[in-house]
């Protein structure tokens, strides 16, 4: 069995959604992968919607992944934004994968040019912003938003695919987007990608799907984060942040 653990940073996962999302990742992987839903211990912000509360998030989640690193196999976190990647492959020796990476580097396999849908205007910025640091900005030729905070996101509503719909067809139509997908991983736990895939005609890729079977993938097959790319912290530094393992 390779058991992943889906860490979630900040604090304001309610247990039905967790449970929800939990049920929803054992669904989306093969049989021999288990899946745990874990939300980061606070302080730290009930949802990530600027960079504030993305550094925030950080500290909560650094602490929880280094007290669980034991029991999982690989760490998937939580967050589209991918806050706290670097520091989590330093401070970690299982791999750890960013949804926003790995489905952007799918959608450039499978597209010249694609595009996503993010909650907000006021993250539309760091949307672009991130396209560029992974190397990817020239291939990003959209970042349009749905209008929806993220503790306001109904998995049930119709009108949020409707909104995402419109939204998508602009992008590929207007901005030349050949490959979408949903800039939050609320959206994409929403998991209503197959009826847009079909409405819009593109590729529309589920970033939750694509993360947990990458992390699945690496850890069956021995892949982690190099240390010479990302070198371990001096942790007899780290007293205040981390409760040291002996």
């Amino acid at each position: 069995m390779t058991d992943v653990v889906y860490l979630v940073p900040g604090t304001g996962l309610a247990n039905e959604e967790r449970n929800r999302r939990e049920r929803i990742a054992n669904e989306l992987t093969p049989n021999h992968v288990n899946v745990d839903v874990v939300e980061a211990p606070g302080p730290g912000p009930s949802s990530i919607e600027s960079g504030v509360e993305e550094a925030w998030c950080v500290v909560g989640a650094m602490k929880g992944a280094y007290d669980i690193e034991a029991d999982y196999d690989a760490l998937v976190i939580g967050c589209f934004g991918d806050p706290g990647l670097r520091p989590l492959r330093e401070l970690l020796e299982i791999p750890v994968v960013g949804p926003a990476e790995s489905t952007f580097y799918t959608a450039a396999q499978v597209s010249h040019s694609f595009g996503w849908l993010t909650v907000l205007d006021e993250l539309v910025p760091m949307s672009a912003e991130q396209a560029e640091e992974y190397g990817l900005g020239d291939r990003c030729v959209s970042v349009r938003s749905v209008d929806a905070p993220v503790e306001s996101i109904d998995h049930k509503s119709d009108d949020l695919v409707e909104r995402m719909v419109a939204e998508g067809r602009a992008a590929v139509e207007e901005d030349g987007a050949e490959a979408l997908f949903p800039g939050c991983m609320s959206l994409s736990f929403a998991q209503r990608h197959e009826e847009i895939r079909e409405r819009l005609g593109v590729p529309f890729l589920d970033p939750a799907t694509i993360a947990l079977e990458q992390a699945a993938s690496w850890a069956r097959h021995g892949v982690s984060q190099s240390p010479k790319a990302y070198p371990g912290p001096k942790f007899e530094k780290l007293g205040e942040l981390l409760e040291i393992r002996g």
